[in-house]
């Protein structure tokens, strides 16, 4: 938490000081997959890692993985807010869901490893 550094953090400036830190509320994250998951009502997407074409492509579906439109992006930001643009999710937790798995992709790509949605990144699966 300390740790604030960002593009325009300078340790001189006032606003760039942590404060009130000491009287925070502090709340314990979790999260069960199983009972906290909620299906988005927009849809869902299927996302792989196309290493010929070093890009991350996210298929939009509605229902029995039928894929409608497909985003291409080379970083997970690109696709992710083309994602937004187009409408294609309805949910926070669908939004912060899809984020944390696109941001997965990019890593695996730039890193060469194998790639599986849903699952951890596994890095001594590097693929060739």
């Amino acid at each position: 938490m300390e740790n604030n550094r960002g593009k325009w953090w300078n340790p001189k400036k006032e606003r760039n000081k942590v404060k009130n830190k000491e009287k925070a509320q502090i709340i314990q994250a979790k999260y069960s997959r199983i009972r906290d998951w909620k299906m988005d009502p927009a849809g869902y997407f299927l996302i792989k890692v196309n290493k010929e074409q070093k890009t991350i492509e996210a298929g939009f579906c509605k229902s029995q993985n039928k894929i409608e439109k497909i985003i291409v992006g080379k970083t997970a930001m690109e696709v992710f807010n083309t994602i937004i643009r187009e409408n294609l999710v309805s949910t926070l937790q669908h939004a912060a869901d899809l984020g944390a798995e696109l941001q997965k992709a990019e890593i695996a790509l730039k890193e060469k490893i194998k790639y599986i949605q849903d699952d951890p990144l596994d890095f001594n699966l590097k693929e060739l």
